[in-house]
């Protein structure tokens, strides 16, 4: 059975998705979650959620999925003692470091490989499998046909695919635009959208107009906004294909959202034909423009050069919630606007229109709507398509002209009643042993021993001593224990049957017992392990300054199929790489679609670098986990890249366990300086003036950001855009697309 996971950026929201079909939801705690901004859960809102689910039959996911450095490792550590006390079905991961600590302290915790990690091949589902990752959730950019492909060559570990929401333009993982320009990281789970930022284009002088062209009235526009993701027609096919999750995004957005997008998907997952109502009440709660993305919209099944048909994927034309379509203006006339209705209205929903801007061009009127008035002049309280009515205007705004768009965005009854959130939290059963003596009993346990003194003496009738200790301590009120199995032992005078134990003494031992425990508890929380400093680290080799690795467009890596072909044409393959001290380095694109071909132009190249007698002078920059087993299984020296994230000893520690011929590593190009002394190996730092790409993305922009036809294109281009400040290159080639520091 394929399951529908529902994001959870509360508890409310949480409760809502079980209670509207949802399988699962996923949600982050306070701390180390890439959507920071939501609210997110507590340990108490964790543990509530728990128990609803067990007696729903429900899973819980929960997202560690940011990067960690070594600062933070103790307090990640807590929370992770936090979520495996209480339970869930999953931890969803980016940072390689939370792997080793995972698998270490906490084998308990399934492991879940976060869409963070940019999969999107085979060779990078295996890796992850060995490192002993359960699931995967797949890079948002594959098609249905690649993921076909990636289902069929890994039958053994779970799949989990997006569906519905946001999508970003550049991969996830390999953003590095919030960073760099607001000192937001969107590995940190503080992303500042740039993406969903205004920009003008320009032409780049220094290539031919056949490379940077640009359409009559395209100059200005949201170039780096992507269209959402709403993949209902084929959310079947990818049940049918196998699938064992289906995610929908926005932890960012209301319970209502939540609630419709569960109920949409449910319906269409359980085989519902009539799912008109809610499609269209799930747009209106929160909607960009919407497509297929690269699973159904894309227009190709894999990443060759065939001619795109199908509406790009941008939303170019206006970033935000833009809800569905209303109707048309007609005619405006003293602050009211006569409408021609496409779709049923009411009084209280919420409606906008577009205005010319005086930042941007194009800005919004958003207003309830308070008065609906009939052709013949009376009020009314709905009307429906094909009506024609009066709306009231927002005074003290622009108004629309005749022929211009009224959106609805927002339904007068679309919020979902609040479902209440006094729930008791899930209890951790413990087994208890009691010694009763005829001082008082003792208490013990996993957890510990106490000795409570009371008054023994003997009943005036036969007890069900057992029974009655075993339904006192079962009642732990408001502490995260509660009894297992109960042991007794009686050491006094009297028969088991004859004890008389004061109840009230009993109940204040009770509470006593519990209380300790969760003070017990908050210690254990809190408590963090000792600095464990490695004196004797490996001697690693020196890295280059990562600056001295760019290509003259300042890419970050070097294109193997470019290099295959100068070799064929009879180039020396050393001349290709870069150069420093006496050693070539060739560090590897973290995207890589066809992996086949990837490998067999990496085959090539090892091969006319051995022939030149230069391999062993070689090292290979590693940017995605996918490139791992290569290299492992050839043993070339290679290095962690920037990409393929060293974010802390303990990721240090793992690389160094993969297997690798491995020369060394950057540390995260984040940060740029740190306490090595708990490094297995001191990482090479990457300088401030290095900049690596904002974004590296599968939108193409000369087809998706600027409308060109993929007609006699050339796959390649080059342009500039500014945005506020500063300006941007923008580079092309094999329909993937860089943003560049120009």
């Amino acid at each position: 059975m394929t399951e529908l996971a529902l994001p959870a950026g509360s508890l409310q929201a949480a409760l809502t998705a079980f209670a509207e079909g949802a399988d699962a939801v996923y949600l982050g705690m306070k701390s180390f979650s890439a959507r920071k901004m939501a609210t997110n859960f507590s340990f108490e809102d964790l543990a509530k959620l728990k128990q609803v689910a067990l007696t729903q039959d429900k899973k819980i996911y929960v997202t560690v999925n940011t990067l960690v450095d070594d600062s933070q490792l103790g307090e990640v550590v807590q929370t992770l003692k936090q979520i495996a006390f209480i339970g869930c079905d999953g931890i969803i991961v980016q940072d390689l470091g939370l792997v080793q600590i995972i698998r270490t302290q906490f084998p308990s915790l399934s492991l879940h490989a976060s869409t963070q990690l940019a999969v999107h091949t085979v060779g990078g589902v295996r890796e992850l499998v060995r490192l002993g990752f359960e699931r995967v959730v797949l890079a948002r950019e594959l098609t249905f046909e690649e993921i076909k492909y990636i289902r069929e060559a890994c039958p053994d570990v779970q799949l989990k695919v997006f569906i519905h929401g946001a999508l970003c333009y550049s991969f996830s993982g390999l953003c590095t635009a919030s960073e760099q320009l607001c000192g937001r990281s969107a590995n940190c789970g503080a992303c500042a959208q740039i993406c969903r930022n205004y920009f003008s284009v320009s032409a780049d002088p220094a290539v031919s107009e056949v490379l940077s062209p640009i359409p009559e009235g395209q100059r200005d526009g949201w170039f780096f906004s992507m269209s959402d993701l709403k993949a209902g027609p084929v959310a079947k096919q990818l049940q049918d294909l196998g699938i064992e999750s289906l995610k929908v995004e926005g932890r960012m957005k209301s319970p209502a959202y939540t609630s419709l997008a569960a109920r949409y998907y449910r319906a269409v997952l359980d085989g519902q034909s009539d799912t008109e109502e809610l499609d269209e009440a799930l747009s209106i709660v929160f909607s960009r423009r919407q497509t297929g993305g690269w699973l159904a919209g894309y227009g190709r099944t894999k990443q060759d050069f065939s001619i795109r048909r199908t509406p790009t994927l941008g939303s170019t034309s206006f970033p935000s919630h833009r809800g569905l379509k209303a109707g048309t203006v007609l005619l405006v006339k003293e602050g009211r606007a006569l409408v021609r209705l496409e779709r049923k209205l009411s009084l209280r929903d919420g409606l906008m229109y577009f205005t010319k801007g005086t930042r941007e061009p194009i800005e919004t009127v958003k207003f309830g709507l308070s008065q609906l008035i009939d052709q013949r002049g009376r009020s009314i309280t709905e009307a429906y398509k094909g009506d024609t009515v009066q709306i009231n205007l927002p005074a003290s705004s622009a108004v629309p002209k005749a022929g211009e768009l009224i959106m609805v965005i927002s339904r007068h009854d679309q919020n979902t009643a609040l479902l209440s959130e006094a729930l008791p939290p899930v209890k951790k059963p413990i087994d208890m042993s009691i010694t009763i003596t005829d001082e008082g009993l003792t208490l013990s346990s996993s957890q510990g021993t106490q000795f409570f003194a009371l008054q023994v003496s003997k009943a005036n009738k036969k007890q069900e001593t057992k029974a009655n200790l075993t339904q006192i301590f079962s009642q732990s009120d408001t502490s995260y224990f509660t009894l297992g199995s109960l042991t007794l032992e009686n050491r006094t005078k009297y028969g088991l049957d004859e004890l008389f134990l004061p109840l009230s003494s009993l109940k204040a031992a009770r509470r006593a017992w519990y209380e300790s425990l969760d003070r017990n508890l908050a210690r254990f929380f809190t408590s963090t392990e000792e600095h464990k400093i490695v004196a004797c680290k490996q001697v690693m080799e020196t890295l280059p300054p990562r600056s001295a690795l760019q290509t003259t467009d300042i890419l970050p890596f070097l294109d193997l199929k470019v290099l295959r072909r100068k070799v064929e044409e009879g180039a020396s393959p050393s001349s290709l790489l870069f150069t420093f001290e006496d050693r070539l380095f060739l560090p590897l694109s973290p995207v890589m679609f066809d992996e086949r071909q990837f490998n067999a132009d990496l085959d090539e190249l090892i091969e006319a670098l051995r022939n030149e007698g230069v391999l062993q002078q070689v090292r290979f920059g590693l940017n995605n986990i996918g490139q791992v087993s290569y290299f492992k299984e050839r043993q070339l020296a290679c290095f962690f890249d920037i990409y393929l994230y060293l974010a802390n000893s303990e990721a240090a520690n793992l690389a160094l366990s993969m297997g690798l011929n491995l020369k060394g590593g950057y540390l995260w190009m984040e940060r740029h300086e740190g306490d090595f002394s708990s490094w297995p190996f001191i990482p090479a730092i990457v300088e401030d003036s290095f900049k690596p790409p904002l974004f590296i993305s599968r939108s193409c922009f000369r087809r998706d950001s600027l409308m060109q036809s993929c007609e006699h294109c050339p796959h390649r281009g080059s342009w500039y855009v500014k945005g506020d400040k500063e300006r941007y290159k923008v580079l092309v080639e094999d329909c993937i697309t860089y943003v560049v520091r120009a």
